[in-house]
């Protein structure tokens, strides 16, 4: 399985985006089935309604459709206790916490993601999660 981090799915949605043929490479070559979680589709409606786009959350739905991935369900009491552990080791913002420990926890073998910060800390996530950091 493979967990989409938003800015994948920003980036191959909007063809303005500087990253928008990175995002359709990235996802060209990713076989397998592919998760966001709840948290994603929050993030996507927020960016959408800051954007001053109607019905955000339908956006933000058809967002992650066009990506090829399904919202999956966790139990976000796990995920902060779990983000907690490991706060301290991978000193990440909140959210960079969150979606790799979403994606252990869905057992996803492949994390995608544009953001610098995670994939500095590529090897501790891998290390501790045991899921492999995808992106540019």
């Amino acid at each position: 399985m493979i967990y989409l981090d938003t800015n994948i799915i920003i980036s191959y949605v909007d063809e303005l985006d500087s990253k928008h043929g990175d995002a359709k490479s990235l996802l060209s070559k990713l076989e397998g089935n592919r998760a966001v979680s709840r948290l994603t589709l929050a993030e996507l409606a927020s960016v959408f309604s800051r954007a001053g786009l109607d019905s955000p959350m339908a956006l933000a739905l058809y967002s992650i459709e066009q990506s090829g991935a399904k919202v999956v369900d966790v139990d976000f009491s796990d995920i902060i206790i779990k983000a907690l552990k490991l706060a301290g080791e991978l000193r990440l913002r909140t959210l960079d916490l969150f979606h790799p420990v979403i994606g252990a926890e869905i057992r996803a073998e492949i994390f995608a993601t544009f953001d610098e910060n995670i994939i500095n800390k590529s090897e501790d996530i891998h290390r501790l999660l045991k899921v492999r950091i995808v992106g540019k």
